[in-house]
């Protein structure tokens, strides 16, 4: 791979192109490992994409074992069948995670409160040890702190340094007056901040965590085989016609038992939706770690299939075929999360 600045917040990059599908891959030490596919990527909003993909980003591959995971704009076809591959042993692509302008839409925070919590939850979950202190660069706390860089959304017009900088002083004055963090006062570099949370910062940490949760994430379970495609995409479809982000399991944990990075998606959730059709265990395990946590839990199973008898009587989307599912999803939602 050759090195250059990343397309989204300037670090120093490794990447590699195919002219094939017009396509630029990269490694980035903010943004982690991405695609960027030129007839995917039009109408994208270059300022929320950086957030995004700060905030999503696969960075240590140790981490994730031999799943080479990365942030992609290819349609939602190519990357199951590319994860199909890898499954069965073909790990030439990786494992690629679907990404669109819906997604980081309703993913991106719309108030500056949101913002808060966000940047809160970030700093907690990169923080080792209590009261420690987080090490961001210029070009991450950008990103994480939601900054824009450009004027008009795309990669043109750059926003001047003074400004930026102004406005993160902006964020960090306000975090510290609400005794949320600490900024360091002693010699830093001036391309580097050092933050640390508050008691009352992990007090907000811990109401939103128990709560509820930042974004629009909604987490599905359920039972993941070519044969539930159909379940999936009708799944999908109602939690997105909602206004919120699916997330699935299989496409964001992939070890056969459960992560402590899964827990985190479901801690991470607005509401969970759990289809019990296929009295899959990990589904089960799942509906009762969100409901520990007082998570919104949507429960679905088809018609004829016997419910275990802790949850035969909480109220479920009983379906006949998978074309039921969008609208009475849609509606569930609209009348219990909203």
């Amino acid at each position: 791979m050759e090195q250059k600045e990343c397309n989204l917040c300037g670090s120093t990059a490794n990447y590699s192109c195919d002219y094939n599908i017009d396509s630029v891959f990269l490694q980035c030490p903010v943004c982690g490992r991405y695609e960027l596919i030129g007839a995917h990527i039009q109408d994208i909003n270059y300022n929320h994409l950086a957030s995004y993909l700060a905030y999503h980003a696969f960075i240590n591959k140790s981490h994730y074992g031999a799943e080479y995971r990365y942030n992609t704009f290819l349609n939602k076809e190519i990357c199951d069948s590319y994860n199909k591959e890898f499954n069965e042993g073909n790990n030439t692509h990786g494992r690629p995670v679907h990404i669109d302008n819906d997604i980081i839409e309703n993913w991106y925070p719309k108030t500056l409160s949101a913002r808060i919590d966000m940047i809160l939850l970030y700093i907690n979950n990169h923080t080792k040890h209590i009261g420690q202190f987080v090490n961001f660069s210029m070009e991450l706390i950008q990103s994480v702190f939601f900054i824009d860089r450009y004027d008009d959304n795309t990669d043109k017009n750059m926003r001047s340094e003074d400004d930026r900088y102004d406005e993160i002083e902006y964020i960090i004055q306000y975090m510290e007056k609400c005794e949320y963090i600490l900024k360091s006062s002693g010699p830093s570099d001036a391309d580097f901040y050092d933050i640390k949370l508050l008691p009352e910062g992990y007090r907000r940490v811990d109401e939103l965590q128990k709560y509820s949760s930042y974004g629009k994430n909604a987490l599905v379970a359920m039972a993941f085989r070519d044969e539930t495609i159909p379940l999936r995409e009708a799944i999908r479809k109602g939690i997105s016609e909602a206004g919120y982000n699916a997330i699935f399991i299989d496409e964001v944990q992939h070890n056969e038992f459960i992560t402590p990075e899964l827990l985190k998606y479901i801690r991470d959730s607005k509401f969970v939706v759990v289809d019990l059709t296929h009295k899959n265990n990990g589904a089960y395990f799942e509906e009762g770690y969100a409901m520990g946590l007082g998570k919104p839990v949507i429960q679905l199973c088809q018609k004829g299939v016997d419910l275990h008898f802790d949850i035969a009587q909480k109220n479920t989307i009983i379906w006949e075929t998978e074309e039921n599912i969008p609208q009475r999803l849609l509606n569930r939602i609209k009348a219990t999360i909203e």
